[in-house]
């Protein structure tokens, strides 16, 4: 169960495993449950409330970034042309995100090697 409630997680249109525009599929992803579920539900809410679901749909493609795994090529490359200012903010935003793990495990680590105990640590050493 902790890994359901990760920090990192991200909710993303999932452009390969999508029908319509990757909403469900993306929610699949994030839940980790399967598509055929999370299409099932939201067909089910589509005929009980439709224009409500309808609309959420809608809201969802506009609003969520495509995942930026899934701009990936069958090689494993990113697709050399990127087609909507959504595709190209996914790439940004995982480009950002991975640069911002980084740049936190760098500012651990100079707190770290600053810090009082590893002065401490590396004197006790040198005895």
């Amino acid at each position: 169960m902790s890994e359901f409630f990760r920090k990192n997680r991200k909710l993303y249109r999932n452009r390969q495993k999508g029908v319509i525009g990757g909403v469900c599929a993306g929610l699949a992803d994030y839940f980790e449950v399967d598509v055929k579920l999370v299409r099932i539900l939201a067909i089910v809410c589509l005929i009980f409330t439709l224009q409500v679901a309808f609309i959420a749909y809608w809201v969802g493609y506009f609003v969520l970034d495509v995942d930026p795994n899934s701009l990936k090529n069958k090689s494993g490359k990113l697709d050399a042309r990127l087609h909507s200012t959504h595709e190209r903010k996914a790439v940004y935003n995982g480009i950002h995100d991975r640069f911002s793990k980084v740049e936190e495990r760098l500012r651990r680590l100079e707190a770290y090697v600053t810090s009082p105990s590893f002065k401490l640590s590396d004197e006790i050493n040198k005895l």
